[in-house]
């Protein structure tokens, strides 16, 4: 095999690890929690959540009130997350010990989220985004719900599709028509009396 076979195995073999990451990080998000009917009780809440946040509430901006929501909705998650884990515990491993440390981690978030917002804190509107705190809680509600492992390949899948993920939404928000308001019935006091 020469130099010419060589890259193109090469370009061959790098197009079959793009498509087979592709189809393993879709799996994730539509066929995977399946396996575990369970997930669905809190999947389902999440993907409401982060679609007509995303699509009606922000499309164009994050409100300081969609951030504390957003983040009451991680410790509303997190409390879900324990309670199964508490649930099906079944003793000491590492494994479960790190499963609440990410318990831990997204009801701190959430916690945080909601105190900062309240104090009008500006940058909670960056971190607090439904897109971003979706994604993390559809992804880690698969290892919580034990219906995927950890391990390197998911959380380099994860890690790499993040921005995938969010610019699918961009751009769906982009090519979506603007919620049409009817001013009629707006909270406007200018037409009363």
């Amino acid at each position: 095999m020469g130099l010419f076979g060589t890259i193109l195995t090469g370009v061959w073999l790098t197009i079959q690890f793009i498509f087979s990451s592709i189809v393993y990080w879709l799996s994730l998000l539509f066929v995977i929690p399946f396996k575990n009917p369970e997930i669905l009780w809190i999947l389902i809440p999440i993907w409401i959540n982060l679609i007509f946040t995303d699509f009606f509430q922000e499309k164009h901006a994050t409100s300081m009130g969609n951030a504390i929501t957003n983040g009451a909705v991680a410790v509303w998650v997190s409390i879900d997350w324990t309670r199964y884990l508490i649930r099906t515990a079944k003793g000491f491993s590492w494994i479960g010990l790190f499963d609440y440390f990410i318990c831990a981690l997204m009801l701190t978030f959430g916690i945080f989220i909601i105190i900062k917002g309240i104090k009008g804190k500006k940058y909670v509107h960056v971190i607090a985004r439904i897109r971003e705190i979706g994604y993390l809680q559809l992804m880690f509600s698969l290892l919580i719900y034990k219906v995927v492992d950890l391990s390197l390949k998911f959380m380099l899948i994860v890690l790499i599709f993040a921005p995938a993920f969010y610019y699918i939404f961009e751009l769906i928000d982009k090519y979506t028509p603007d919620l049409v308001e009817d001013k009629n019935n707006s909270n406007n006091n200018d037409n009363l009396g």
